[in-house]
């Protein structure tokens, strides 16, 4: 049993919640992604984990990788994108971004959703997002899978939906979670006939700014940087204020599979795929993997294989306090 104060415990309700496995291990929790791999949580959280307990993992589970973030290990050049000051206004955001925020503030109606807007309205502005960035997702372009996702929105205290509402209409979406004194801003998405109105920067701009004035949260969280190219998101990110905070992204395969899938053969054959199809995100994410694991390296020492445990979360971990409701009036994905 997890505590409900312990690091990354909102987030892995969450994720359990939404049908993902939970493992603790190597001194923190682990969910399970796509794949057949486990991320480390809560994600800003810089780990330096021995690689016999690591593969120890790899094989109780079994898993066929990890991915976490380090600044010890070697691995893919990184980071996560943080908001950690106690005061935000329109001077922390790029003047580019300003005039935007402005439009989008006099437009919509920043405020948190209600399940039945959620679920009715939200799997457009998923499908919308996902169309624009070439990719799909069952889980959020589904409607069973997103009733799930709706579902373990509001089972877990600690995750809190905003919205841009034009009257009734939602224009974007946003789902965040509070963990252990850290807002993270997990999932956002938008109408695609709304864009000119900017619901995006509106709810970025809104719910940081309510995050950086709540006594009882001491950063922001906007994810980190993507395994696949997303110059255009990166650059939101930095025009709202936010820093990103370098790290290494650490892939360590099952010691079985690694031999094969971390050989320059694998990587080659995946480069010429990739040559045939060059705008998919899959394969460009697979090269990334295979890359990263070729490059995961950490000297090895002593080990501790106490055995990982998978976690069931009888009961979602209490959220924070919140601040009072968001005043007046980019998009990010689940990685």
């Amino acid at each position: 049993m997890i505590e409900s104060d312990a690091l990354g415990a909102s987030l892995a309700a969450f994720m359990e919640l939404r049908g993902r496995r939970i493992v603790e291990a190597c001194g923190t929790l682990w969910h399970s992604v796509d794949g057949g791999f486990f991320m480390s949580i809560p994600y800003q959280l810089s780990l330096d984990p021995e690689p016999g307990p690591l593969e120890h993992m790899l094989r109780s589970v079994p898993a066929m990788g990890v991915r976490f973030p380090s600044r010890t290990w070697l691995g893919l050049p990184s980071g996560v994108y943080l908001y950690r000051k106690k005061q935000y206004d329109l001077k922390c955001v790029h003047p580019k971004h300003r005039r935007r925020v402005i439009r989008g503030l006099e437009r919509f109606q920043i405020r948190e959703i209600e399940p039945g807007e959620l679920l009715a309205q939200g799997l457009q502005l998923n499908r919308d997002t996902m169309a624009r960035q070439g990719r799909y997702d069952p889980e959020f372009g589904e409607e069973r899978q997103w009733k799930r996702v709706v579902d373990a929105t509001y089972q877990c205290p600690a995750v809190v939906p905003f919205g841009a509402f034009a009257g009734g209409r939602l224009g974007g979406c946003m789902i965040t979670c509070c963990d252990s004194r850290c807002l993270h801003i997990l999932y956002q998405a938008s109408r695609q006939e709304d864009l000119k109105d900017f619901p995006n920067h509106a709810l970025t701009f809104s719910v940081t700014r309510r995050a950086a004035e709540n006594p009882e949260l001491d950063s922001v969280c906007y994810g980190c940087l993507s395994l696949v190219r997303t110059t255009g998101l990166h650059e939101y990110k930095l025009r709202f204020g936010y820093e990103l905070i370098p790290h290494n992204s650490v892939i360590w395969l099952h010691p079985r599979l690694a031999p094969l899938l971390s050989s320059q053969v694998s990587l080659q054959l995946v480069r010429r795929l990739r040559g045939l199809c060059p705008r998919n995100q899959r394969l460009e994410q697979t090269e990334a993997v295979l890359r990263g694991a070729r490059l995961s390296k950490h000297p090895p020492t002593s080990s501790d294989l106490r055995p990982p445990r998978e976690v069931v979360l009888s009961r979602p971990p209490h959220p924070l306090t919140p601040s009072p409701p968001v005043g007046g009036e980019g998009e990010h994905k689940f990685d």
